[in-house]
């Protein structure tokens, strides 16, 4: 069986609180896997691009963080919150922006985003708002195998299955592979998945050193 190890949870806010120490932790913790340089510097990046996301989600609120370790080189990150933002407080703010529309969902991590945001206000808006992040369809019941980061999500996506979406075609935007290609995240990590699970959202990060 393989031995996981998992750190203190570390509380976060879009206002930048505790990224610091959360970036820290995460060196720390890859560095115990005897990684090199480059690849600590890897987990420190998929981290940063967790932390981007959250700080560009209008309204205050907090999530968790922390790393699982396992003894096969497989580093998970998670930032796990609660389903409690105002969901008529976000289209406010979208409303007197210059577009009226929130126009920074342009890379897969804006969508991931998206996705992210969309789960803060809960199941219902996920659904209504999913069509316009362009993210497909978040799937019903939990993914992978049962000691899975997923595996108490009701509702859950993920990048790997994006990806082979736009590989076969099945995903019709034009721009889908020039964003995966583009985008950091996606090319570093393993996968990347997002769980609705009751009143919490959780953003996974998986990457196997």
């Amino acid at each position: 069986m393989i031995q996981k190890i998992t750190t203190e949870r570390i509380s976060i806010e879009n206002s930048g609180s505790g990224m610091p120490e959360a970036l820290t932790m995460t060196e720390k913790t890859v560095s115990l896997m005897q990684l090199s340089s480059k690849d600590v510097l890897k987990a420190r990046l998929l981290a940063e691009e967790m932390f981007s996301m959250v700080r560009s989600i209008a309204g205050e609120f907090s999530a968790e963080f922390w790393i699982e370790q396992e003894e096969d080189r497989t580093c998970t990150l998670h930032l796990e919150a609660k389903s409690e933002l105002d969901y008529g407080k976000r289209q406010e703010l979208i409303s007197v922006s210059t577009s009226g529309r929130n126009s920074a969902r342009l890379g897969i991590m804006d969508k991931i985003r998206g996705m992210f945001e969309a789960g803060l206000y809960g199941i219902e808006e996920s659904f209504k708002l999913q069509a316009e992040y362009g993210t497909g369809m978040f799937t019903y019941g939990a993914l992978g195998v049962p000691d899975d980061g997923m595996s108490e999500a009701l509702y859950s996506w993920s990048m790997q299955k994006y990806k082979e979406d736009v590989e076969a075609g099945k995903d019709t935007d034009p721009d889908s592979w020039d964003e995966l290609e583009k985008s950091i995240i996606a090319n570093i990590a393993d996968d990347v998945q997002v769980g609705i699970k009751k009143d919490k959202i959780e953003l996974v990060v998986i990457k196997k050193f």
